[in-house]
């Protein structure tokens, strides 16, 4: 995300490239756009409607607060997952009960923005049902969707991008063909670039890819080859009479290709998305001289090369060429063999990644996963028709990453339909069932993840495996405890503790000890339960560092201390949880230290910041829950004392303020630091500040300070300024709370 929230644009050659051709058409769809909410960009395969409306959305990005919010749907595969989509180009937060449309819908509701949704046509139907609901409920957001045919959503106006006219598709040809070569202007060179692009329709996409042929042709040369070999062309499938030219130009650059590197492109049709070299190499097999036909295939502008985070490459395939290489490499013998590969590489992949998202390098194994997560539902789209046990497993290893992005609902979703496959092996079943059982805590459903971790920990059983027998057994103590059956749950921590032990796996058993601490907790038994977690911590000194399980030992310390009021260890404790956080780049997405902060603020009498902190609990609630049970009652009460000090409106004004706080500046609340974001009110702006809290009118100010009533009008503008609010009510708030709202 940039400055003002837009997500920033991808430097890809889409965006390296200049654009060429549709000036007046980009001037006619900004006015459609600031007349309507919702505008299509409609046209065939090749046509440019990507580009076009990314160009659009670039020079428009500065009239709205937000800019623009990008949401690319090439590779979703249904509405669950464009929902998805959404919510992460967002960054929305769901809390418990939400459903993840509820809490995309809830996000724009008063946000000023353009949200541009690419590539609409496979996913329409759910596509329009969500745009529909946007545009009647969010009056301040604008849509901009391209797709091969119209929404058909109430009040879309649509712009019909054709091919483009003679004068610009010549000049695109010439540009596109200066990238690889130095034309040589002759007599006749115009008219032989003109009859090249007429017989390629004005399609943008095919002038490109005939462009760079100028590379190893000369201009004769490419029109005498395109007027024989498209005109006799094989298809890989029936093509409708719009589309033809494309196919067939796509087709005809295959033709430069060796039947090894035709290969190659075939097998890189089962990747979504951007994909990286070990994913081309997994796909590829034994593919000879990998690189080197990885190169051939972005010469002729088949696939794309673009540069990620860390100087890698990053490679992708424009959807109608992705399309046109799936189709090709349906009609060979090998396509099963290929998404086999694609689907074990990416479950290597994910495992990989879930792994590690409890250690210190977990924000990097997060946004691997993000990176996947396409490539991975695209496997299990192929996997779940005759490999069920593989589909599982693939879905149970993003689990853990859904769950740390909030979308707990839509993970039990893909999760629980899958376990009904025949054939699930026991081990990949009671993988799947722990998964169930964590998602079933965050969400409140006790009972059931109890019944799930426990036949998860008798099929471990059966299976020998200690480790998962362990896991299995805190993760029922876990929701156990939750729901009110303690002793149960510290029964069986400390059978999960002696096998972690037992196998010298100290992170885990450390992890357990947190979970021990939060059942003594549940039983009042603050004493023991501290002892666990301290426990806990000792065990992490000595092993690989684990900031995510190191937090969960502070929040339940801090939570110790605040019931015996020691206010400097709550203080404490809270602080290294945070640090914590910040450590693995997740303190913006996770609550629970948060309710803490609330409850030090209550302590120490800071009561603007219980609300604010309460606001931003509840709009970061990445996790999927409210507040934990054990501190549900501290909380509420920290919460009902607030608001009944400043009163309805402003307790409200002040979680409204809180909810849109920077995660900087709510730990500056949690801990009571002072916000270097907010200029400092002068001595005199001070007092004329409190004496307008007291109802003292203007003249009556200037009576008491001895100053005049000029002076007053002056401190009171500057007082509002520095406070950022717009009226006297809002400095009033600000005198009885400590805080502008």
């Amino acid at each position: 995300m940039d400055g003002n929230g837009s997500r920033a644009w991808p430097p890809s050659q889409l965006t390296l490239t200049s654009f060429v051709g549709r000036e007046a058409e980009v001037d006619g769809v900004a006015r459609l756009l600031g007349e309507a909410r919702l505008v299509t960009v409609v046209g065939p395969p090749g046509a440019g409607k990507t580009r076009l409306a990314v160009e659009i959305a670039r020079r428009t990005e500065t009239a709205t607060e937000r800019g623009v919010v990008s949401v690319p749907l090439a590779a979703v595969s249904d509405s669950a997952d464009l929902v998805s989509e959404i919510a992460v180009a967002l960054e929305v937060p769901t809390d418990r009960g939400a459903t993840l449309t509820e809490a995309v819908l809830e996000a724009l509701r008063d946000a000023d923005l353009l949200l541009l949704l690419d590539n609409c046509e496979h996913v329409r139907e759910e596509a329009a049902t969500l745009v529909s609901r946007i545009v009647t409920t969010c009056p301040r957001v604008r849509v901009l969707a391209t797709s091969r045919v119209p929404l058909a959503v109430p009040g879309e106006q649509l712009h019909r991008i054709g091919p483009l006219d003679a004068s610009a598709a010549a000049q695109l040809f010439t540009d596109r063909a200066a990238l690889v070569t130095t034309l040589v202007p002759e007599a006749g060179t115009a008219a032989v670039i003109d009859e090249i692009c007429a017989r390629l329709d004005g399609l943008p996409l095919a002038i490109e890819l005939v462009a760079r042929q100028t590379r190893v042709l000369s201009l004769p040369e490419l029109l005498a080859r395109l007027a024989s070999e498209l005109a006799g062309a094989q298809l890989p499938h029936p093509t409708a009479a719009g589309h033809w030219t494309l196919t067939a130009t796509i087709g005809w650059s295959c033709e430069q290709l060796s039947p090894a590197q035709q290969r190659l492109f075939e097998a890189l049709s089962v990747l979504v998305g951007a994909f990286d070299l070990p994913a081309v190499a997994a796909v590829a097999a034994d593919h000879p001289k990998l690189v080197a036909n990885l190169a051939r295939l972005v010469d002729h502008s088949l696939l794309l090369a673009e540069p990620a985070d860390g100087g890698e490459l990053r490679y992708r395939l424009l959807e109608p060429i992705r399309q046109y290489a799936a189709a090709r490499l349906e009609a060979t013998t090998r396509g099963e063999q290929v998404r086999a590969a694609h689907a074990q590489h990416f479950l290597e992949v994910a495992r990989s990644a879930s792994l590690g998202l409890m250690g210190v390098a977990g924000h990097r194994q997060y946004s691997r996963l993000r990176d996947v997560e396409g490539n991975v539902l695209a496997a299990v789209t192929w996997a779940r028709a005759g490999h069920g046990d593989l589909a599982v497993q693939l879905v149970t290893c993003l689990a853990g990453y859904w769950e740390h992005r909030g979308h707990v609902n839509a993970a039990r979703e893909r999760i629980e339909p899958l376990l009904v496959a025949p054939g699930l092996s026991p081990r990949t079943r009671a993988e799947a069932l722990l998964a169930l059982a964590q998602l079933g805590y965050r969400q409140g459903r006790y009972r059931e993840a109890i019944t799930q971790s426990a036949d998860a920990v008798e099929l471990m059983r059966t299976l020998g495996d200690d480790d998962g027998q362990a896991r299995g057994l805190r993760a029922l103590a876990q929701v156990a405890a939750a729901a009110g059956d303690s002793r149960r749950a510290v029964s069986c921590c400390q059978r999960s503790i002696a096998l972690f032990a037992d196998l010298g796996d100290r992170q885990a058993e450390a992890w357990s000890h947190t979970v021990l601490a939060y059942a003594h907790f549940t039983l009042d038994e603050i004493d023991q339960g501290a002892e666990a977690d301290l426990a806990a911590l000792r065990l992490l000194a000595s092993a690989e560092p684990a900031p995510a399980i190191a937090r969960r030992t502070r929040v339940g310390l801090s939570y110790a201390a605040a019931r015996r009021g020691d206010l400097a260890a709550h203080r404490k404790y809270l602080a290294g949880a945070i640090a914590d956080l910040q450590l693995l780049g997740a303190a913006d997405g996770d609550s629970e230290w948060l309710w803490s902060g609330v409850s030090l603020a209550h302590s120490e009498g800071r009561t603007p910041a219980v609300l604010r902190l309460a606001g931003a609990a509840q709009a970061l609630a990445r996790h999927g829950t409210a507040v934990p049970p054990v501190v549900a009652a501290i909380v509420t009460a920290a919460v009902e004392d607030a608001e009944r000090k400043v009163g309805v409106p402003v307790a409200e004004k002040l979680r409204s303020a809180g909810a849109a706080m920077t995660t900087e500046q709510a730990i500056s609340a949690a801990l009571g630091l002072p916000d270097r974001s907010r200029p400092a009110l002068s001595e005199r702006e001070h007092e004329v500040a409190m004496l307008t809290g007291k109802g003292l009118t203007n003249t009556e100010i200037a009576e008491q300070l001895v100053i005049s009533r000029r002076t007053v009008e002056t401190h009171q503008e500057h007082i509002r300024t520095k406070l950022a609010v717009s009226s006297r009510q809002g400095v009033i708030a600000w005198a009885i709370t400590g805080e502008s709202v």
